[in-house]
């Protein structure tokens, strides 16, 4: 797979994430197989949604991003980055990306972190937590980063909206 990313135009992203999708860089979903959908939030590239997939307990967050070359180069920044970083448990995985049809738009398939946000997690529970529990998740977020900065990748935009937390693990998201 190509490590170029100076797409001239918006087609040659699209190209590039279809050519993605039959090459098996990454999974690819259909959208028709996911249900139950929620709104859980939205970014800078567009809505999250909460989802399951085929009928069954496995949820999935699906984040729609829109078809500008900007948001579309961005996008597969991501992807790449997502793939090199993708073994640490306190960075969501990039599970793969469906198609919405209808909407002629492509959303990425994320893990889900179901605790919501670090932030309001800790507006919920902040007294409950002794000292030994504020480390560990100290510690979490020290290791995600560290780990990131491994591989020469540097979050710019770390604030504690996009920090999600599961059953006491922080999850570091882009």
């Amino acid at each position: 797979m190509s490590n170029e990313t100076d797409f001239k135009k918006s087609s040659d992203c699209i190209d590039w994430l279809e050519k993605s999708i039959a090459n098996e860089y990454f999974n690819y979903y259909e959208y028709s197989e996911f249900n139950n959908l929620s709104p859980i939030g939205s970014g800078s590239y567009g809505i999250v949604v909460r989802a399951n997939w085929k009928n069954t307990e496995n949820l999935f967050a699906l984040k729609s991003f829109s078809l500008d070359k900007t948001t579309l180069k961005e996008v597969i920044n991501e992807i790449k980055l997502q793939k090199k970083v993708d073994f640490h448990e306190n960075i969501l995985r990039l599970c793969g990306i469906t198609r919405i049809e209808a909407e002629k738009k492509y959303s990425l398939v994320l893990e889900y972190a179901d605790g919501g946000t670090l932030k309001t997690y800790l507006n919920n529970h902040f007294n409950e937590l002794n000292w030994d529990d504020k480390f560990q998740l100290a510690f979490q977020l020290t290791s995600a980063v560290e780990y990131i900065h491994n591989y020469d990748i540097i979050h710019r935009d770390l604030i504690i909206q996009k920090l999600m937390s599961a059953f006491y693990l922080i999850k570091a998201c882009k």
